[in-house]
């Protein structure tokens, strides 16, 4: 891998680190924001469904415009945008202005993702490391996890310092990394095509029965994570947490579930992608609903590990994704990274009802069992070497 290939990951992996910790902003303030507004559970739990189809559900459609027209503006121009209006959310002074900076905010994070993605999935490409693509996009996704882990403790800090209503003093990272981007981010460069090669729609189709298991699989996957990071904050404040202690272990429940994503693209290279995420699946539910269940700090450690193993396959779907597309890199990955956490998050609402209902200890416990949904998706999920012998036998026999 030559330097430009290095510094180019490591420009964008930066940014997505300062990009997502401007997006968790609102889960460490919710608490304060609902005193402060005079809010409910239920009109709380909507602000996550904003943020997440803002910023996640429409990264299709970010995608293909980053596909269509190959420019850079993008991943120059979300970070810009998503500390603009992420960092005034302390001056929310009612629901819908909370709800346009939610929305406003949510639009900078989903436009920087797929284009950041296809340009790391192209340096890897050029750099003749292949081989470890996995790792390479563990390392850009863990980079986003870190700094959305982060984001909680910036926030915290920052009201601790100066109050809520200057939350805005948090921008000043998003306008230093967007200067260096715009000095410095490369174009996305086009990709040739061959005379042979089918239509983006096409190709999808060709693959739908394993891309929409993989797709179910992360949405139940993610359905769990963004309910934990929107109602944990609740449960804490309602066990006696201090602002700063809560603001801890929301930092590292997302913070392992970085160091999990770090770490399962090497596993993915060396033991196969379906295994590793399958193994996941499978372990998260027994950790978190011990962590529910447990007081004190050792519930927080188990915590921490089932936020590892509930993360740990985000990068690897990414790479799946790829890999049963061969083009599109902006789109495949939108659908992963951000469709599919998106429609997720649109359970975040249910949850609030079942908070409501049966306290927000039970709501987690019950949503904390959707990994094994995934886990059966997965196990279904064809393996690798009977898809990719059916995507040659497609595009030379039909």
């Amino acid at each position: 891998m030559n330097r430009s290939h290095k510094l180019t990951i490591g420009l964008l992996s930066t940014t997505h680190l300062v990009l997502d910790s401007y997006s968790s902003f609102l889960f460490q303030l919710l608490p304060i924001l609902t005193i402060n507004l005079k809010l409910t559970p239920v009109s709380v739990a909507w602000l996550s469904p904003a943020l997440m189809i803002s910023s996640s559900l429409m990264q299709p459609v970010y995608g293909i415009i980053s596909d269509r027209y190959l420019k850079r503006s993008m991943a120059v121009y979300g970070p810009l945008i998503a500390a603009l209006f992420f960092s005034l959310l302390g001056s929310a002074t009612s629901m819908p202005m909370l709800f346009l900076l939610v929305i406003a905010g949510g639009i900078g994070v989903g436009a920087f993702h797929p284009q950041g993605a296809a340009m790391v999935s192209r340096a890897v490409a050029g750099s003749g490391m292949e081989k470890h693509q996995g790792l390479v996009m563990s390392i850009f996704s863990s980079a986003g996890t870190v700094g959305y882990a982060l984001g909680p403790l910036i926030i915290a800090a920052a009201i601790s310092l100066f109050g809520i209503e200057r939350s805005w003093y948090t921008v000043i990272p998003g306008l230093i990394i967007w200067a260096v981007m715009w000095r410095y981010c490369p174009p996305l460069e086009i990709r040739p095509s061959r005379e042979d090669e089918p239509r983006l729609g096409e190709a999808l189709r060709r693959v739908l029965t394993p891309l929409t298991l993989l797709y179910f699989a992360v949405v139940f996957r993610s359905a769990v994570s963004v309910s934990i990071q929107t109602f944990l904050p609740f449960q804490l404040q309602s066990g006696g947490l201090t602002d700063g202690e809560r603001s801890l272990v929301l930092a590292g429940f997302i913070f392992f579930g970085g160091v999990g994503g770090f770490f399962g693209g090497t596993l993915a290279d060396r033991f196969g992608a379906r295994r590793v995420t399958l193994l996941a699946m499978l372990l998260a539910p027994p950790l978190l609903i011990s962590a529910l269940l447990t007081p004190g700090w050792s519930g927080y450690l188990l915590l921490m590990a089932g936020g590892t193993m509930l993360n740990l396959p985000i990068p690897i779907s990414v790479v799946m994704a790829q890999r049963l597309v061969g083009f599109g890199a902006s789109t495949v990955s939108a659908l992963m990274m951000g469709f599919a956490w998106g429609a997720g998050a649109l359970m975040a609402p249910l949850t609030g009802e079942l908070s409501n209902t049966y306290g927000f200890t039970r709501a987690l416990i019950g949503v904390s069992l959707l990994p094994l949904v995934s886990a059966l998706l997965l196990w279904l999920y064809p393996e690798g070497r009977h898809i990719h012998s059916e995507r040659l036998a497609m595009s030379h026999g039909d």
